[in-house]
């Protein structure tokens, strides 16, 4: 035998056929469009979830300084969409706690009590808390607070809208999904 033939022979076999390699590429494609779609659903489960996690712990958060300041209220108001609380001034200027004074058979701290208002405006909601205004949550343009004043306590209620969902524009079920509720009754109530 030829070894010239032989090597000829050879190497032909050990090609592929253009009928091959279109198969092996279409069959490639497929699997890096399977792959990249995949990763694309997974990246956008992931934010998804993030972006719940982080509505979850800021509803959490707003709920425990408004049932806080709730629980401590002489005196609340509900009216316009806002919370205003009044309760005493337990601190001085310096941040430092007050004695209570006995007055009228009741504990009075400071010369006068203080005015705590709860908004949201824009993304933003807000506590303001005599002349220092505090962003307690951002980003929360799909939040809605809602307060019920029952007399003797409160209730409060703070609902968001997931980021990704499959169930349509019906955003009030899903919404109905995501709320945290609170009853806190007032203990300090005074009645003015």
């Amino acid at each position: 035998m030829n070894p010239l033939r032989f090597y000829s022979l050879h190497s032909r076999r050990r090609g592929w056929t253009l009928a091959e390699l279109m198969v092996a590429m279409a069959v490639a494609s497929i699997m890096t469009a399977g792959l990249v779609t995949g990763a694309i659903t997974i990246q956008r489960s992931f934010m998804a979830s993030r972006h719940h996690i982080e509505a979850q712990a800021q509803q959490m958060r707003l709920m425990d300084y408004m049932t806080l300041d709730l629980r401590r209220a002489l005196k609340v108001d509900t009216s316009s969409g806002t919370l205003a609380v009044t309760i005493p001034d337990y601190y001085d200027a310096d941040g430092a706690p007050r004695d209570p004074q006995i007055s009228g058979g009741q504990a009075v701290y400071g010369s006068q009590p203080v005015t705590i208002q709860y908004y949201k405006s824009g993304a933003t909601i807000y506590r303001c808390a005599g002349n220092a205004t505090t962003a307690l949550a951002d980003n929360v343009a799909d939040f809605q607070l809602t307060f019920l004043d029952a007399g003797q306590s409160i209730q409060v209620g703070v609902t968001f809208v997931p980021s990704y969902q499959f169930s349509g524009n019906n955003t009030e079920n899903v919404r109905i999904g995501t709320a945290i509720y609170t009853n806190t009754l007032l203990r300090n109530k005074r009645q003015y």
